[in-house]
């Protein structure tokens, strides 16, 4: 057998008696035998001897077919499920997942100090300042929702330049709304939870990604605990009684199960997409959103359970 190439019958091809062949690209019992094998489909024609098998790609047999993976042969024009010519893998699709991730948290922590540093002098708050950034730290929640929107629901209509382009700009905005955290507690617990929260973010990434269990009932129960934790957030700010604990403890468990869920979704968006480079590119920067603001959750929440205030 070569290859899946089957040496066998050929509909296409009839000897000189007319009589089917049966044989194609070897040894045929119609052809006349003048001390070597007559050339067929694979031996070069009129030459005496055995001449070496020639590619597949030079066969001049109408019936013949490509090897096409597999067993067996495969006829024309049969749709296969492969992955299309320059699509990108599994690894580089996750790799660039977490690529851009890593370039929005350096980002938002980046202009989150310069921030920080800003509004504090000595270690003292500086009041004239805090209050003149206070609108920026408003619009910047607004922006942030826009941003967060629009990248969800807009990845298959923008190009992948403009989502890598809004990602960006997301982080940038996040770092405005996260510097005040960094003035509240001291740089010790703010290092502490960073340090934390990545350790807890890439096992739960890991268990995610390398997990055989699909993770996809997860979402919903996850998303509902999320929007029962902000109603009671609200009603607890509201009536005075905010347990910072309570709602940290709570809100990291959540943020822990979004990161593993959301690491699970890398997978299936890859095998969903597999064969559209132009969309997985774009789809990457959404998975990069998604798990950045589970690091980011995750390192509030860590903030407010274990975090020192500055006096």
């Amino acid at each position: 057998m070569n290859n899946g190439n089957f040496n066998g019958y050929d509909p296409n091809r009839r000897n000189q008696n007319n009589y089917d062949s049966g044989f194609m690209g070897g040894y045929d019992p119609n052809q006349p035998q003048q001390g070597s094998y007559q050339a067929s489909n694979g031996y070069g024609q009129n030459q005496q001897g055995y001449q070496p098998y020639q590619p597949y790609g030079n066969s001049q047999n109408s019936g013949y077919q490509p090897y096409q993976g597999g067993s067996g042969y495969s006829t024309p024009n049969v749709q296969t499920n492969t992955v299309a010519q320059g699509a990108i893998s599994l690894a580089e699709y996750s790799k660039k997942v977490f690529l851009w991730m890593g370039v929005g948290l350096t980002l938002t922590f980046l202009v989150a100090l310069g921030i920080a540093l800003f509004l504090t002098e000595g270690g003292i708050l500086n009041y004239s300042r805090v209050k003149s950034f206070v609108p920026f730290f408003y619009g910047g929640i607004v922006v942030e929702l826009i941003l967060a929107i629009a990248l969800n629901v807009g990845v298959a209509k923008m190009s992948y330049k403009t989502s890598l382009i809004m990602f960006n700009v997301y982080s940038i905005v996040s770092g405005v709304t996260l510097a005040p955290l960094l003035v509240v507690y001291d740089a010790k617990s703010a290092v502490f939870a960073f340090a934390a929260a990545a350790a807890l973010f890439f096992g739960f990434a890991i268990y995610g990604i390398v997990t055989k269990r699909d993770l996809t009932n997860l979402g919903p129960i996850l998303a509902i605990g999320l929007i029962v934790l902000l109603i009671y957030s609200v009603i607890m700010l509201l009536i005075g009684h905010y347990n910072s604990l309570l709602i940290g403890i709570i809100g990291l468990i959540i943020f822990i199960g979004l990161t593993a869920y959301d690491a699970n979704k890398i997978k299936t968006s890859y095998n969903a997409l597999a064969s559209d480079e132009t969309m997985l590119k774009k789809m990457s920067v959404n998975m990069a959103l998604q798990l950045y603001l589970d690091f980011i959750n995750i390192f509030i929440y860590l903030l407010r359970i274990m975090g020192s205030r500055r006096n």
